[in-house]
Formats: C-alpha cells, sequence, structure tokens
C-alpha cells in the first residue's frame, strides 16, 4: 500500500497479478460526507501485461507519477496514467517499464532485496535497487532501464572480485564478522540533514552491520544552494582544524575541496514560481575528475556503547536485521535498526560521514571506522505475542507530517515510537554558546529519558497469524492526519493521529499594562491507549455446546475485563472532555472581553490621530498655496527680463522686410491669383471626393472633421510653398541685376 497526497494505492495479490487499485481519498471522503459512497468507489487500474512475481512492496516516486512495483523476482515501473482522476470509468490502462530485465531474470538467482526512489533525482525517475549478490544498483527509467548508471559492491566478500568488473563498480568496505552468510544485505535509507548525510545512503547487513556510501548521487540532482555554499564553507573550516601531518585525511580534504568547487562552478537553477523559497540548483553527479576515484565503502559503524543483545534461549524468533531508516530530526539524524526479534537500536548520528575516495585502486587506505552513538535499546516483546512464530519480518516507517516519529510493524501488528520527548531537550541547548556544551549533553544522556512506545494495531487473536502487509500515514488538509494500515486478510484500518499545536502569547498588550492576558487552555494531549484489534476471517468448525469451554470462557472473561477498563478509561476521557468544552466557552468570552478593550483603544487612537491628520493636511494646503503666489512672481520677472525692446538694426530689417514683401505682392500678384484659382478648383475636386468617400464609408462626425482639417493643413502648407518660390524667384533675379 502506496499513499501520494490524496491518492491511495493498493496492490493486490491474492486476486490479480495485473491490476493496482487506485482510490482517491478526497473523492471518497465527500462521498462519505454525502453518504453516496459504495463498494465500487475505488478504480482498477489494468497493468498492459502480467506480472509474474509476488510483489510484495509498491513505492511513488516524488512527483507522482511513476509507480514501482517491487518484488524478490522483479521491478516494474508503472507509468500512472494523468487521466486517473479526470476518467469517470472504473477501470484504467497503464503502462510498465521493466527495470534490469536481463540482471534479475529467473536464471540469474539473484534476488531484490528492497528498491527506493532516489530523493535527489532532478527527474524524480533514478530508482535504487538493492539484490542479494550484495550489489547497489542505480537506474534511470527514463533513459535506460536495463543497465544501471552505478553500481556498489557491498561487503567484504566482494573485495578480492572487484577486479574482475569494470571501472564503474565501487570498492567494498570493510567487516568484523568473517561469516560470509551473516554480510547479506538486507536493506538500504538515504541519508538526511545538512552536510555531507544528504549525499549518504546507508546499508543494512544481516549480522546488523551498518556501512556508509558518500558522495551517491545520480548523475543528474537537484539539491539547494544554500546547502552546497554551507558545505563549502564547513570543508574550509574542518580542513584548517584537522592534523597537518595526517597526509591521507588531507588529501580526502583536497578532494573534497575540488569535488564542491567543481558542483559549484555547474550549476543549474530550476525555476520556481515562489521567490521566497531557497533557490535550488542542478549538479551533475558525474564529475569527469573523478572517473578513475571511487567512493570508499565506510564501515561497519561502530555502535558506542554496545546494544544490548537478547537471550537467544528466551526468544524464539531469530535475532536477524530486518530494516533501516534515518530520520531527518534535530539537531541531529536519528538511524533506526530494527530486527526480527523485536529489538531496535536507536542511535543518534552525531559524527555523520565525509565523502571519501580512493585515491588508489590497488589498495585500500587504513580509515577510521565510523562511529553512531547508540541512545537505548528497545524491546517491542514480540516473543511474548508471536509465541507460534519463528519468522518475522519487521519493517520501519517515517512519519510524513513529524520527523521524530515512525512506525514498526510486523507479524503481531503496529507500533508507534515518539522521540519528542528526550529530543526536544537537545533542541534547547545552543549551539552558539561552546560553554558546557558537552556537559549539557551528558547530563541530558545521563538521564536515560526512555522512547514512548505504543501499540496503535494489534493483529494477534487468540494465536492466529495475520502480518501487516502496508501502511502509510496521510497528511492531506482535507483527509487529515491519519494512519492506514493493511492486514494480509485485506483488514483495512484508519486511525486518526493528534496534531502537535503550538501556543504563542498574544502581544496586544501595551508596556505597563497590568491586565494580561491568561490563556485558560492546557496543554493537554488526549491519545488512546487501547490498541485496535484486527480480528480472523477464519471460523470456527466446532458446534455451540463443545465451543463453551474453559478456554473460552476465561478468554471472554479476559475481554470483559479490559473492556471495563476501556470504559473507565472513556469515562475519565469524558470528564476531561467535559472540563475542557466548559473552559473553552469561559476562554470565548475572556477573548471577547479582550477584544472589545482592544477594539475602544483602536478607535480612540484613530479618532485622536484623524485630528491632528487633517489640521496637518490644512497646513500643507496653506504652504502650497504662498509657494504658487512666489512661483508666479518669479516666473513674471523671468519673462520680463528675457524679453527686452527691439534694437535698431532689428527694426531696420522688419522695415526691409515688410518693404520686401510689398515688391513680391504687386509683381506676383496675377500669379498668386491665377493659384488660388487653382486651389478653388482642387478643392471643389477633393470636395466631391470626400461626399462620394463619405457615402460609401458613411464616416462619423469625428472624422469628417479630421479629413477637412487635414485639407485645409495641405491648402495651407500649398500657399506656404508658393510663397516660398516666388520669394526665391526674385531674390534670384535681384542677384542676377546685381551681377551685372
Amino acid at each position: 500500500m502506496e499513499i501520494y497526497e490524496d491518492d491511495l494505492y493498493i496492490c493486490d495479490n491474492t486476486t490479480t497479478f495485473n491490476c493496482i487499485r487506485y482510490l482517491n481519498l478526497k473523492k471518497f471522503k465527500g462521498l462519505c460526507v454525502k453518504e453516496e459512497c459504495d463498494r465500487t468507489s475505488y478504480k482498477k487500474i489494468i497493468i498492459d501485461r502480467k506480472i509474474d512475481y509476488y510483489v510484495n512492496t509498491i513505492t511513488v516516486n516524488k512527483n507522482g507519477k511513476l509507480l514501482a512495483l517491487v518484488g524478490e523476482d522483479g521491478v516494474n515501473v508503472m507509468i500512472i496514467p494523468q487521466t486517473i482522476n479526470q476518467i469517470n470509468v472504473e477501470e484504467i490502462h497503464a503502462n510498465i517499464i521493466t527495470v534490469g530485465s536481463d540482471i534479475y531474470s529467473s536464471n540469474s538467482g539473484i534476488k531484490i532485496v528492497k528498491a527506493a526512489w532516489h530523493p535527489l533525482s532532478s527527474t524524480n525517475s533514478h530508482l535504487v535497487i538493492l539484490s542479494s549478490d550484495g550489489c547497489l544498483r542505480l537506474f534511470d527509467v527514463s533513459s535506460e532501464s536495463k543497465e544501471p548508471e552505478q553500481r556498489y559492491f557491498i561487503g567484504p566478500q566482494y573485495y578480492n572480485e572487484y577486479k574482475e568488473f569494470s571501472s564503474s563498480v565501487y570498492i567494498p568496505g570493510r567487516s568484523i564478522s568473517g561469516n560470509s552468510e551473516e554480510m547479506e544485505t538486507i536493506s538500504f535509507t538515504f541519508g538526511n540533514g545538512d552536510d555531507w548525510e544528504i549525499f549518504t545512503i546507508y546499508v543494512l547487513m544481516k549480522n546488523g552491520d551498518v556501512y556508509a556510501i558518500c558522495p551517491f548521487l545520480p548523475s543528474k540532482s537537484i539539491v539547494k544552494k544554500s546547502l552546497l555554499e554551507n558545505l563549502s564553507v564547513s570543508i574550509e573550516q574542518r580542513w584548517k582544524e584537522s592534523d597537518a601531518d595526517d597526509l591521507v585525511m588531507d588529501q580526502q580534504y583536497r578532494l573534497q575541496r575540488c569535488w564542491i568547487s567543481t558542483v559549484l562552478q555547474n550549476l543549474k537553477p530550476v525555476r520556481t514560481s515562489d521567490l521566497s523559497e531557497d533557490e535550488e540548483v542542478i549538479i551533475n553527479g558525474n564529475i569527469s575528475r573523478f572517473k578513475d576515484i571511487h567512493p570508499v565503502i565506510q564501515g561497519p559503524f561502530l555502535l558506542q556503547p554496545a546494544p544490548i543483545e537478547f537471550d537467544t534461549k528466551k526468544c524464539n524468533i531469530d535475532n536477524i536485521a530486518s530494516s533501516i531508516v534515518s530520520l531527518n530530526t534535530e539537531p541531529f539524524s536519528i538511524i533506526l535498526v530494527a530486527f526480527t526479534n523485536g529489538k531496535i537500536d536507536v542511535c543518534i548520528n552525531v559524527a555523520p560521514v565525509e565523502a571519501l575516495w580512493m585515491s588508489n585502486n590497488d589498495m585500500v587506505q587504513d580509515f577510521e571506522l565510523p562511529i553512531l552513538a547508540v541512545y537505548e535499546t528497545i524491546d517491542l516483546m514480540l516473543n511474548e505475542s508471536l509465541p507460534n512464530i519463528k519468522s518475522n519480518i519487521v519493517n520501519i516507517k517515517e512519519d510524513k507530517r513529524y520527523p521524530d516519529i515512525c512506525y514498526i510493524y510486523h507479524h503481531g501488528g503496529v507500533h508507534t515510537l515518539s522521540f519528542n520527548n528526550w529530543l526536544s531537550l537537545f533542541k534547547d541547548i545552543n549551539s552558539n554558546n561552546n560553554n558546557n556544551l558537552i556537559q549539557k549533553f551528558q547530563d541530558i544522556l545521563s538521564r536515560e529519558i526512555p522512547s514512548e512506545v505504543s501499540l496503535k494495531v494489534n493483529t494477534i487473536v487468540s494465536g492466529i497469524e495475520n502480518p501487516v502487509v502496508g501502511l502509510v500515514s496521510s497528511t492531506g488538509v482535507f483527509v487529515g492526519y491519519n494512519l492506514l494500515v493493511l492486514s494480509a486478510t485485506n483488514q483495512f484500518v484508519s486511525i486518526e493521529l493528534p496534531i502537535r499545536i503550538k501556543r504563542t502569547p498574544l502581544i496586544f498588550n501595551k508596556n505597563g499594562d497590568s491586565k494580561i492576558y491568561n490563556d485558560l487552555f492546557p496543554s493537554i494531549e488526549l491519545t488512546c491507549p487501547v490498541p485496535i484489534h484486527l480480528g480472523s476471517k477464519k471460523k470456527s468448525s466446532k458446534i455451540y455446546p463443545n465451543f463453551v469451554n474453559e478456554d473460552s470462557l476465561k478468554f471472554l472473561a479476559e475481554q470483559i475485563t479490559l473492556s471495563r477498563k476501556d470504559l473507565t478509561e472513556l469515562e475519565i476521557y469524558r470528564n476531561e472532555i467535559e472540563k475542557k468544552v466548559n473552559m473553552q466557552s469561559e476562554e470565548y468570552f475572556n477573548q471577547l472581553k479582550k477584544l472589545k478593550s482592544i477594539n475602544e483603544r483602536v478607535t480612540s487612537n484613530i479618532k485622536i490621530n484623524s485630528e491632528k491628520l487633517t489640521e496637518r493636511m490644512k497646513k500643507i494646503v496653506k504652504n502650497q498655496t504662498n509657494l504658487m503666489k512666489r512661483a508666479d512672481i518669479i516666473l513674471q520677472m523671468l519673462f520680463d527680463h528675457c524679453q527686452p525692446e527691439l534694437t535698431e538694426q532689428e527694426k531696420k530689417w522688419f522695415n526691409e522686410l515688410k518693404h520686401l514683401t510689398s515688391i513680391i505682392t504687386k509683381k506676383h500678384q496675377p500669379h498668386i491669383k491665377q493659384l488660388r484659382q487653382q486651389l478653388d478648383m482642387l478643392k471643389e475636386e477633393t470636395k466631391d471626393k470626400l461626399e462620394v468617400t463619405e457615402q460609401a464609408i458613411q464616416l462619423g462626425t469625428s472624422q469628417k472633421k479630421s479629413v477637412f482639417e487635414a485639407l485645409n493643413q495641405e491648402s495651407i502648407t500649398l500657399m506656404n510653398t508658393m510663397n516660398t518660390l516666388s520669394h526665391l524667384q526674385n531674390e534670384m533675379e535681384n542677384l542676377k541685376i546685381n551681377d551685372q
């Protein structure tokens, strides 16, 4: 089972092998509110070809367009139809892509352990697959689905074999265990947080050893620019603080500096509509300078102090590592390792791994092993709840809303782990003040505050096995914050989860105000401690008289006792809710009183300020009037100063022009008269054409006016031209006379 936003996908292997059930939770909730839902509210996504292996995991990529169908014998990627919410039909057909068909074939004998989408992929199409041959392969489904883009062999048993492969195969790490069977790969998880942690992948072995690869990223990865800049500064700082005599580490810091500088020089920004967010950039993971320099498989991690080991004689379930997850918590990430016997190691990643490369492929450098600090070891008591089960699979799933919460699901049900009660104490420590920082950490660790463990779902009823096969958490606004659980017998449970509310004080009070607003709501968390029991669909073949025996009566008596305890707790919660409702009503009236006083204060302030603004506006108008008067006086003075009387020469020139004008007028009077007659004739012809055009085009009043004005302007221009020509002709005649 998997969920993306409000879309729920379920793969039911018991009924069909080429169908995925799909349900839009938002639409389904709307139908439930209207009481219009039925059994056929979901849709079937029919795959174009039959899946010939058992699908045990499905996972959606980051943009919700690809769905990976993962099984031990193969991996296929289904392309989710874009019209899945638009077509109003019960069945939709989809295409699939087979990943690594030549590698994970039935003849190769390679089993797939786990597959997950890489969170840094810029195309959201890079799939990481871990197989039983100890190889971690990275496929780009969008470009090449048969051959991997990168390969990493994990485990010391491949140390003597890595030279037989191509240069793209990476060098394995070391181990403190000599048994090759215990060094089988079981699971992996991606690192979370800042610094090199985001480029790290952790691989879990069968014996519980943890290995890491850094940097591990696709050829085209998307990260935030600020993270790369902070990483560059961090590398320089650690290089300065390192031992100058340690040539190996000095070489590694030089490689880190070269890697980050090359990445920063080849950034490609990602276009985003929200400018307030940190800018995301695309980086190139395959740097040409590092083709012959491969990352070191770091590990195994040293767990300090050593985690508690359970007594194998008292536990029927094998103690085998089952799952690993890295939680993106603050101020440091938490790494959880789960075992099949119900053991959970909670490790604090106080010293995250850094990027390490092999400077020489012919030798393995003697690097120090990385360290994980073990905070506590949790026992889920699965030996008591699973008395008849010898093999168990324990899976860890992160919560999509709170990073300090995770869920453990297995054959016996679902447990919730919460680390907020002790992790919040580390957040309160001011990292800027280094005084007694280590002492504060030690004080918190010495308190040994246990994590909160609660059983949410119990699937064991009368010793009948009903394992949980799917678990997801929803965080949609309309759907709500819920935990969805699916069992092997197709029993589905939705549990509403509590939301943390951060309370902030009101800031309406002025300084010196004695009336302080008091919040009446206490911090009460109403959580139901009673787990949900999933029954079995198997019916008893016994007849009624034989069914009523000592065991059944004992079981009923126990259930009645539990029911009475539950009723008592429900009564307590009812009283708490009633008390909270009363306080809420009192709080409501208290808020109304406070808002009334604030309204009076704001109204009085507005009235006073409006009067002040009116007086100020009058003064501004008066000053503006005086300024305009002064401006008029100054303009008049400038006009008088810049317009003096005419000089004698100018007067003589104007008289000369008048005399010339009279001579030209008398001499060319007949010619001017003739030109005017021709102009009148042109006007009449133009007028006739305009009337015809007006009748044809039906010009408006404004258009007519514009046309006539244009014609008059042309006439005036023609007259001026004729006058100018006459004047030039006279001047030419005068010049000839003077020359003679």
